[in-house]
């Protein structure tokens, strides 16, 4: 399902003063592309990932989701978000199937597809566990696999591997990879790591300071199925080359603006 930011403006006001967080985002992710999107910090990536997700409103533009305006959340548009959403008082397949619960699936039904999720993720043998009794990449499989459960047919991500160390992050990356090649979902990323978007990514979108517009888009020519074996070639240290110049140049007039 292709997704698509058409002139997306967003101006926060709080009391008398207005925020110009994005200033025109043109954005269009394939079918079943995977697209990262990265971006000095305050440059309106997540507010971006929010108005495709029905979340929040823009001021101008408009996004769309299978050729339709966004109006609101919807059933077929998964979103996993950064902060921990696991309910601590239900285990690992019960926090799995809530949504399929609350839509009214029976609980045969529900309980067959959690546990396939739950196995797609990588936990199995932890059906039974409470969140307080998993790693913090663990309880991010849990979230991820209750966004999964629903079949969406496109995938929000903000920054879901932001809170962890590099090295789960970096196995957390390449289980997304395979789970992303099975369920096909249009994926939208926003991430803060260069390495993440190059190994992730078929398109790396680069969001200028704020007001966030699309500064550049690097593509990634990079052999599919992928891993981390990629990181140091040619090709990889290309697309992180490019799009750290891009990222330098943005800071630096945000760093100049600040001192002037």
């Amino acid at each position: 399902m292709r997704v698509e930011a058409r002139d997306i403006r967003k101006t926060f006001s709080s009391g008398r003063q207005e925020v110009e967080a994005l200033a025109g985002v043109d954005l269009a992710v394939e079918e079943g592309e995977f697209v990262s999107v990265v971006g000095p910090s305050g440059c309106g990536k997540s507010t971006l990932m929010e108005i495709v997700a029905g979340l929040v409103q823009p001021s101008g533009g408009e996004a769309l989701v299978g050729g339709e305006p966004v109006k609101g959340p919807r059933p077929d548009v998964g979103v996993v978000f950064q902060q921990e959403s696991a309910f601590p008082w239900r285990t690992v397949l019960e926090n799995v199937e809530f949504g399929l619960q609350m839509h009214g699936v029976d609980k045969k039904e529900r309980r067959e597809r959690s546990r396939d999720l739950v196995d797609l993720v990588g936990l199995d043998g932890f059906e039974d566990r409470y969140p307080g009794e998993l790693s913090g990449g663990m309880r991010q499989r849990v979230a991820i696999a209750r966004t999964l459960v629903m079949d969406p047919k496109v995938l929000l991500m903000d920054e879901p591997f932001g809170a962890l160390d590099e090295q789960t992050r970096l196995i957390l990356g390449e289980e997304l990879l395979l789970i992303w090649s099975r369920t096909g979902a249009t994926t939208l990323f926003i991430t803060h790591s260069i390495e993440e978007a190059a190994l992730l990514s078929d398109r790396v979108v680069v969001m200028s300071a704020r007001p966030g517009v699309v500064k550049k888009v690097v593509e990634v020519d990079l052999e599919r199925p992928r891993d981390s074996r990629v990181v140091g070639t040619p090709e990889f240290s290309r697309v992180s080359g490019e799009v750290w110049g891009t990222l330098r140049e943005e800071s630096m007039k945000t760093l100049r603006g600040r001192a002037s």
